[in-house]
């Protein structure tokens, strides 16, 4: 009989080392066991204000971060951490364990973000750099720049704000607002196109707005810095003489599939920013320029073309002569030949 109670208590503690046994390596999994790695990484995660821990686990999931998303729950309600994890951005290590990963997010997230807008782009095309990085809306982004009265406000009667959102490389808080980001963006504009390149515009006959319009005109047109005196000087005699200005970024601007090659059908699109078809500067910028094309639009230079036409090679021919431009299309169509030639024997050889 006592041998028995004996066996019965060796069987219950035994029965309860098992569960202990089983617990701890369960508490080991959830906790401690770190994803198998190899290597060293860091991946950029960010947790929006608001998210609970199931959508916390799932991104956690998808970066590849965590293997199961209900252990990571599980180590989050041991680890009393459930409402506690930080919005904000955070590099995460791979190769960590889950209390690792909970432990880092309990810390306040990098809440800052370099977002490098390139000169040159659309109001809309801004927009979308900014949903992508920040989360913003983009329709409110759009709407705001297009908000005559929301420009006034900044200091700016051009009816929006195409041009003046100065490309640049920021640093935001992940938590900014369209209005905060345009804002700034809008005050560097005034920063970069002080008083003094003010007034060297209106010594060339230009208002403000006028010179952005052109800024954003030799923009679209320039790739070598060195250039862009010389193709403001252009438009600069072509506005003197009442020429038609010709540019071709005014047309991509109007293109609902742009930006592409244009083709003949589309410098007769009726639109005031045609500069094809109608005389003067278009009414408003067409991108959003830099500080080159800026400082060119009131600084042409003292040259007297009124032609250019590219070369092919991201360089420009300039010329006072329509015949002398007449021969430098020729050359830029013969360049534009051989390019699609050595194109199209490419894809036939690599079809072989």
């Amino acid at each position: 009989m006592k041998d028995r109670k004996v066996n019965k208590t060796l069987w219950a503690a035994l029965v309860i080392i098992i569960i202990l046994s089983f617990i701890a390596m369960w508490l080991h999994r959830v906790l401690n066991k770190p994803m198998e790695f190899e290597g060293s990484s860091n991946i950029e995660v960010v947790i929006e204000k608001g998210m609970n821990l199931s959508q916390v686990s799932s991104i956690l999931q998808e970066k590849g971060l965590i293997k199961s998303r209900s252990d990571f729950r599980w180590a989050a309600w041991l680890m009393q951490a459930e409402s506690k994890i930080q919005p904000g951005r955070f590099l995460l290590p791979m190769g960590v364990s889950n209390s690792d990963i909970i432990r880092f997010l309990l810390k306040p997230g990098i809440l800052t973000r370099d977002v490098t807008i390139p000169e040159g782009l659309t109001v809309r095309q801004i927009a979308g750099i900014f949903k992508h990085e920040l989360q913003i809306d983009s329709v409110e982004f759009i709407s705001l720049c297009e908000d005559s009265a929301f420009a006034v406000g900044l200091g700016l009667n051009a009816g929006g704000l195409e041009g003046y959102l100065f490309p640049d490389t920021y640093n935001f808080y992940m938590s900014s607002s369209s209005s905060e980001i345009i804002s700034r963006m809008v005050d560097h504009f005034f920063n970069v196109f002080n008083d003094s390149l003010q007034n060297k515009a209106t010594k060339v006959g230009l208002n403000l707005h006028k010179a952005v319009i052109l800024a954003s005109i030799i923009q679209g047109e320039v790739m070598i810095a060195e250039e862009a005196p010389l193709v403001s000087a252009v438009y600069h005699n072509r506005l003197k003489r009442g020429i038609a200005l010709g540019a071709d970024p005014t047309i991509q601007y109007i293109l609902k599939d742009g930006p592409r090659r244009l083709l003949n059908k589309d410098l007769e699109i009726d639109s005031p920013y045609n500069t094809y078809k109608r005389r003067g500067l278009p009414p408003g910028p067409v991108n959003n320029p830099g500080t080159v094309a800026l400082k060119a639009a009131v600084n042409p230079a003292d040259v007297k073309y009124i032609y250019f036409v590219a070369k092919g090679d991201g360089s420009h021919s300039f010329n006072t002569s329509h015949e002398g431009h007449q021969r430098d299309k020729a050359k830029f169509q013969q360049v534009r030949r051989k390019v699609a030639r050595e194109k199209r024997n490419a894809r036939l050889k690599g079809g072989e």
